[in-house]
């Protein structure tokens, strides 16, 4: 058999027959309905509503408009048609005769009892009208029923959602000027047109040219999911969030992390679907776009996405199902870190653990059999720790810069820095050498080494602390709420005033010790006479000498030329030494 014989083959199986219910998600394969149909529903949105998901989007003879159609389905992997809910007809632009209905997103209006309807709105002839088509139903999937056209306050909308939030206030997005900027606009009470008394508006993301707006909020933060402008191609993906709906709009990474991230698997966003009956379940959906043909061969790239790590994470799968979200509530992030904690550690960008198979570390998957569980153990220093392996019960350390498990011993190469993020994600930096826990090249993909590399190297050095809530009932930190960043920024404070100040290394005796306050290196000593004092950077290596003749007391020492950093600092006389931690801002 041939390769286009097999790839067909393939594609057939993909698809479920009439009368035969699929029980898994296949991205990219063609999706029939439960009659055998081509679904044909692009662009578009799931809504859930008393215990059913309805799925509109375009439907297309080619890349002509008929007009939205609606899906049903219990599973989200059985759909069947309930036929146009809104017809190209009934929204003809009275000079062309035409008309082109792109993205429709639903909302239900508790106000009016209306479900609302928004299309991107063309007469037909390119997209240059770039307005917004409003209809209404009585039901969700009832007939509805034309009411205008409109642009949203004056500005150009072209690709676009409408979103609900969470105290009943709509907000429509769309692509405005040309496609350069992204328009936010407070809907008024009815939906159908924005709020004009008065006028609650904004611009985001300007000069992005950014599209496919799809929005979605978790606790207090907003994310959203967009494309770039490269009309019918496809191209890497953009996320963006916010706490402020009308605020500023942080722009983020690409949200998809697998081979094929370029493209983003092949497709655009179109929607997030929150899965009912699950704690942070999301379905990623996507269109793959062929300009010759939408309605009958686009297909769709539905895949998880997890936000456990921060940010909005998706992963290619060749296939899956809800399963895959039986775990998404399990792990958690501490609200603080304590001794005797058992934790994972979460590659922040790849959304996988830290894993071991061998002698060697890579990060994976989730999978309980690789994954590596450690135990936290404090030291005098309240932001260093050692971390032991449970299984093993061996301490992980650096070992002349190669990363190990080894038994248990007192020394620095077994102590590890936690330095905290402003996401709540910590650099984990071994005290002996000063190099990072790292992910070689910063590959986001499944099996990629864990070593350790020096600060600044192109390298994923981010990592989050979880712990299985299953296993333990450690207090879970706020993740999503407004105030964790900021309660994360006091806490990076406390950590830089901590370790500027350095530690007083007092001899029993005390004879000599060494400090920091501010930029200078303080001395104290009991005794008159020459001392040496010698500065080695993170790398161990000497960065900073000189003589000093000490008088009694205490005296302050400059570091000229010292780029800011973690250094150690020693002092040494005839009969004593004393050395600290010193950080350089």
């Amino acid at each position: 058999m041939d390769i286009k014989a097999i790839l067909l083959t393939a594609l057939v199986l993909a698809a479920p027959a009439a009368g035969h219910a699929a029980n898994t998600i296949t991205p990219g394969a063609r999706w029939n309905d439960t009659s055998g149909q081509h679904i044909n529903a692009h662009g578009g949105c799931v809504v859930f509503h008393e215990g059913t998901y309805y799925w509109f989007g375009e439907d297309r003879t080619g890349s002509v408009s008929n007009g939205i159609s609606c899906y049903t389905s219990t599973d989200l992997y059985n759909w069947k048609r309930r036929g146009l809910v809104f017809k190209a007809s009934q929204a003809l632009d009275p000079e062309t005769g035409k008309c082109i209905l792109e993205r429709p997103k639903v909302v239900y209006n508790e106000n009016t009892g209306k479900w609302v309807m928004h299309i991107h709105w063309e007469n037909g002839l390119g997209y240059g009208e770039a307005r917004i088509c409003v209809a209404t139903a009585d039901a969700v999937d009832g007939n509805y029923q034309f009411v205008s056209t409109y642009r949203p306050n004056n500005k150009d909308s072209r690709d676009q959602t409408l979103f609900k939030d969470t105290d009943g206030k709509a907000y429509h997005f769309g692509s405005t000027d040309m496609n350069t900027n992204m328009h936010v606009a407070l809907m008024a009470p009815d939906y159908l047109v924005p709020e004009t008394n008065p006028v609650t508006e904004t611009k985001i993301l300007n000069g992005l040219r950014y599209e496919a707006p799809a929005i979605f909020r978790v606790g207090d933060i907003y994310f959203g999911l967009f494309s770039g402008c490269t009309g019918w191609d496809p191209n890497p993906g953009h996320s963006a969030t916010s706490t402020e709906i009308l605020g500023y709009w942080a722009p983020g990474r690409n949200f998809a992390i697998d081979n094929g991230a370029s493209t983003t698997y092949r497709s655009q966003s179109t929607y997030v679907l929150k899965v009912e009956g699950y704690e942070g379940a999301y379905i990623y959906m996507g269109d793959r776009w062929d300009s010759g043909d939408v309605g009958g061969r686009s297909e769709y790239v539905w895949l998880p996405l997890s936000v456990r790590s921060g940010a909005p994470t998706v992963k290619w799968y060749d296939s899956w199902s809800l399963d895959v979200f039986a775990d998404c509530d399990r792990f958690k992030r501490p609200a603080e870190l304590a001794d005797g904690m058992e934790v994972r550690l979460l590659d922040k960008y790849s959304d996988r653990w830290m894993s071991t198979k061998g002698n060697g570390f890579y990060i994976d998957n989730d999978d309980d059999a690789t994954n590596m569980d450690f135990r936290l153990e404090a030291t005098d220093n309240p932001y260093q720790w050692r971390i032991v392996e449970v299984k093993s019960g061996q301490r992980l350390e650096s070992v002349y810069g190669a990363l190990m498990l080894m038994q248990p011993k007192n020394t620095d190469t077994q102590t590890w820095r936690f330095e905290l993020e402003e996401d709540g994600c910590y650099r984990l930096q071994c005290v002996a050498d000063g190099k990072f826990l790292s992910v070689s090249g910063g590959s986001q993909a499944a099996g990629s080494p864990i070593f350790m590399a020096r600060d600044g190297a192109s390298t994923s050095q981010s990592f989050g602390v979880y712990f299985d809530s299953r296993a333990h009932d450690y207090r879970a930190a706020d993740m999503f709420s407004v105030g964790y960043r900021e309660e994360n920024l006091r806490k990076m404070d406390e950590q830089e005033n901590y370790e500027s100040s350095g530690i007083r290394d007092i001899m029993a005796d005390g004879r000599l010790a060494v400090w920091q306050e501010g930029g200078a290196l303080y001395i104290h000593s009991a005794q008159e006479g020459p001392a040496a004092v010698r500065v080695y950077d993170a790398g161990g290596r000497l960065a900073y000498e000189s003589a000093v003749t000490l008088a009694g007391g205490d005296m302050a020492v400059g570091l000229p030329g010292l780029p800011a950093g973690v250094y150690v600092a020693a002092v040494e006389t005839e009969t004593a030494r004393s050395s600290a931690k010193i950080a350089l801002r």
